[in-house]
């Protein structure tokens, strides 16, 4: 009968589910002499079991000098308040007159200045806190609109860029919405490039498009204190919210902003120039050629570029390098090329930057100023940038003694994220001789170049060559004429 059927599947169901119709576990068979020494250590305490203190070995060591990984950034917590108080519209009039009165005309003269401009962008923000996100959804698409490589090909190839321009609004919705990016990325660059070259550092800087600081905060992370530091933006309010967050990151610093370049042949060139996520706001090449002609002419030791991880991003990045490389020859390029060729993706005949170009990924913690500008539930983002690192000097050549501060200038570079399949590793590489190519380290090739293989990341170098024969996605640049 079909009810007495239900109910007897009712009353099997909670036996059948408790039933193991089938285990993976193992019969352990212990002999007399086991039993007995796992009676004797039963009865030792923990303290007295002996342990090793050797850490665990996850990939050589050479592997471990090129690995470009940090992790997740996390920004300053003076960094965060200093921006959380201007989100909050926080007057700092009050901080200003904190000192007394000036003693000087001059300075009293400043302080007022600064004071009123603090207080309009406080009036601004306490008006309205949701033009904020207002603003930096504006910036988004902005950035969104100039971030392809227009062909012509394209239905509006005669269209011009968006230009942007940053008044108390828009310098606010940067802060809120971009700075943290921004920051991770050339945390990033920084944290590398002090790895790379250990014996460097910098006792003055520049930083060229400053905006709210990014770049000297970072630095500031990096390096400790400077001597010396000087932020440039032609952005009156840009430079407003710099000096606010500078007395809450570094009130101490020596650090002076001002609006153009000034300098002069017989001065003091700095030792690091920095110019993050600003090429890509100049719409015009040939200024954009003249500006890092000039920032490189002010460079003592180290110019760092970055700008975003997009097509058109890596477009200018691999320009500028090229420009340098054309009218210097004593210099070389310290990351993340191994070469001083150049770029094959942007100036191989095969080439297509517009679908495969160079760019890098680093995480960052959001702070809750920017998850509520965004209105995101997650606390996590990915900052996509293209770079490179130019200094002063020749190549550094291998040494009778190798090591792998010298070594590192000839190890391929993960362009993109590798392709790890049972067996075997797919990597596309940047290499010394100019090219790009695709490897295959496979487990047969011994036992640490196989284990580096596994543990590689995206942007990593790997020192070990192939062994097997490399396929050439894309052959070395070519440049006609001078660039």
């Amino acid at each position: 009968m079909p009810h007495l059927r239900n109910k007897f599947v009712q009353l099997a169901r909670p036996v059948l589910t408790r039933r193991r119709w089938h285990s993976t576990e193992k019969a352990i068979f212990l002999d007399q002499k086991q039993l007995e020494a796992l009676e004797h250590l039963e009865s030792v305490p923990w303290s007295e079991v002996p342990t090793s203190s050797e850490p665990v070995v996850r990939r050589s060591a050479a592997a471990e000098y090129g690995r470009k990984r940090i992790g997740a950034v996390q920004l300053p917590k003076t960094l965060i308040q200093g921006a959380a108080e201007i989100i909050q519209g926080m007057c700092a009039s009050a901080e200003i007159n904190q000192g007394g009165p000036p003693k000087k005309k001059k300075e009293r003269e400043e302080k007022s200045v600064a004071s009123r401009s603090m207080l309009s962008l406080s009036l601004i923000l306490a008006s309205d806190k949701k033009l904020i996100r207002t603003d930096a959804l504006r910036l988004y698409e902005s950035l969104r609109s100039t971030s392809r490589i227009i062909n012509a090909d394209d239905e509006k190839p005669n269209s011009e860029p968006h230009t942007l321009t940053y008044g108390p609004r828009e310098s606010v919705a940067y802060m809120a919405g971009l700075l943290p990016t921004a920051y991770a990325a050339t945390a990033n660059v920084l944290n590398e490039l002090s790895q790379r070259i250990s014996d460097f550092k910098p006792r003055t800087m520049m930083d060229f498009g400053t905006g709210p600081g990014t770049a000297l905060w970072a630095a500031h992370e990096v390096y400790g204190e400077f001597e010396h530091c000087v932020g440039v933006d032609l952005s009156d309010d840009m430079l407003t919210i710099a000096e606010q967050l500078k007395a809450s990151v570094a009130p101490r610093s020596s650090i002076e902003f001002k609006r153009y370049l000034s300098w002069k042949s017989e001065a003091q060139k700095p030792d690091l120039v920095v110019c993050a996520f600003t090429l890509g706001d100049i719409s015009s090449a040939a200024l954009q050629k003249s500006i890092v002609g000039q920032l490189w002419d002010m460079t003592g030791d180290t110019l760092v570029l970055i700008d975003r991880g997009t097509p058109i991003g890596f477009s200018n990045i691999a320009r500028a390098r090229q420009h340098i490389l054309d009218t210097t020859k004593d210099m070389h390029v310290v990351a993340p090329c191994p070469h001083d060729k150049p770029c094959p993706l942007l100036f191989s005949p095969n080439a297509k930057p517009d679908k495969l170009w160079c760019h890098f990924s680093q995480r960052v913690q959001r702070p809750s100023f920017l998850m509520k500008t965004k209105h995101s539930k997650s606390n996590v983002e990915d900052a996509k940038y293209a770079y490179v690192v130019l200094r002063h000097g020749s190549r550094p050549a291998m040494k009778e003694q190798p090591d792998y501060a010298s070594e590192a200038y000839t190890w391929p570079r993960l362009v993109q994220a590798p392709i790890k399949r049972h067996g075997h590793v797919v990597m596309d590489v940047c290499t010394k001789e100019g090219k790009f190519y695709r490897t295959c380290p496979i487990n047969l090739q011994g036992k640490i170049p196989y284990r580096d293989a596994r543990k590689v990341a995206w942007g990593d170098l790997f020192p070990h060559p192939p062994k097997n024969k490399a396929t050439t996605r894309m052959s070395e640049g070519i440049v006609q004429g001078t660039s």
